[in-house]
């Protein structure tokens, strides 16, 4: 990890993984991958929000990895005992480092 990545990451996170859908049903999600160091979850810019289209009265959030882990749009970010569905994955690469960028999606209570 790069150093001023590694000052910027100072989230830890997991990601959990819904398994396949068997007999109609969806079991419950598994760990994936169980230590993660993540940006802050920062809302994103609105601009975003809309072009993503997602039709939701939940707070949209982004943040980075560092590499390309194992992480797809419908896996779970969980950030101590906060769960986030994550909606938007996306690799983003500067100065010759590979990031993933999520945009995940804060659930309010109603």
């Amino acid at each position: 990890m790069s150093n001023a990545f590694t000052r910027l990451a100072t989230i830890s996170a997991s990601t959990k993984r819904p398994p396949a859908v068997s007999g109609g049903k969806r079991g419950t999600p598994a760990t994936q991958i169980s230590s993660l160091s993540c940006t802050p979850l920062d809302p994103v810019d609105p601009e975003l929000a809309q072009r993503m289209a997602l039709d939701t009265p939940h707070e949209l959030l982004q943040t980075f990895v560092e590499g390309t882990a194992d992480i797809d749009e419908g896996d779970i970010l969980v950030v101590g005992s906060d769960e986030y569905p994550i909606r938007s994955v996306a690799d983003w690469t500067w100065q010759s480092t590979t990031y993933r960028h999520l945009v995940i999606e804060e659930l309010k209570d109603s």
